[in-house]
């Protein structure tokens, strides 16, 4: 059995995304405050693009700021990461006025 490599915080890296089709996408182009996310059941594995600025992501349902955040995603990029245990749900804001985000679940 292969084992799958890990980062500095025992969190699975991904080697490619899930063969399996979105069980939902979201779509935000005007961003503007914490925007809470609730995931459906069944996700596993979430993308995250920043289209246009960096995006800040915050776990579960507190709200997330520059200052309070899990992960950024750099403008014009986009990072995928397999959800953690327990979390029903995730907070994103911009980095910058206007920002545009979309998240595809899987």
């Amino acid at each position: 059995m292969a084992v799958q490599p890990k980062d500095d915080n025992n969190q699975p890296y991904l080697l490619l995304p899930p063969a399996q089709v979105a069980l939902a996408v979201t779509t935000d182009d005007t961003i503007s405050a914490s925007t809470e996310l609730t995931l459906n059941a069944g996700t596993q594995y979430i993308e995250v693009h920043a289209l246009d600025k960096g995006i800040y992501l915050r776990w579960g349902t507190a709200d997330v700021t520059s200052s309070a955040y899990d992960e950024f995603i750099l403008a014009n990029t986009y990072r995928a990461f397999i959800k953690p245990v327990g979390v029903t749900a995730l907070n994103v804001i911009q980095e910058a006025a206007t920002a545009k985000v979309r998240i595809i679940e899987k």
